[in-house]
């Protein structure tokens, strides 16, 4: 994958993800089990790592790429 389609597929998903934490934020959906358990397992995590991927992923590739 390129390097502009993997940031673009980052953006998008880190949006996604927000866009999910608002409305678990603003709606009463959080009184729901599953959409809470959803948001707490999968949405927050995804977001830290898309956002740290973002923000030090070159970092990390230089590191890997050193190891033999």
């Amino acid at each position: 994958m390129k390097a502009a389609q993997q940031r673009t597929l980052l953006r998008w998903v880190h949006l996604l993800g927000s866009g999910v934490i608002g409305t678990y934020v603003y709606a009463p959906w959080k009184e729901i089990a599953w959409f809470s358990l959803l948001t707490q397992v999968v949405v927050i995590p995804g977001l830290a790592a898309t956002g740290l991927w973002m923000w030090q992923g070159a970092r990390w590739k230089r590191k890997l790429a050193l190891r033999p």
